[in-house]
């Protein structure tokens, strides 16, 4: 399992995002975004997962960017 970050355009795509995480079960948090970071709303979405099945949670139009997160670095893996 590998921790992911979410950016969204707006604080939509967070609440829409959040909807389905927590209708799926899967543990999250929505936290501020990082420093190191800029993003549209402010706000982001951690969560783990293996990789690749990261992307069943991309929102088309809302979803900014997605970051895989090692020890608070961030590697840019989908825009």
């Amino acid at each position: 399992m590998e921790e992911f970050l979410f950016l969204f355009h707006s604080t939509v795509g967070v609440v829409q995002t959040r909807k389905l995480l927590q209708a799926a079960g899967v543990p999250f948090r929505v936290a501020d975004i990082p420093r190191t970071l800029r993003g549209g709303c402010g706000l982001c979405i951690r969560l783990h997962c293996a990789p690749g099945e990261e992307t069943q949670w991309i929102l088309p139009g809302a979803t900014q960017a997605i970051y895989r997160c090692v020890d608070e670095v961030f590697e840019l893996i989908s825009r």
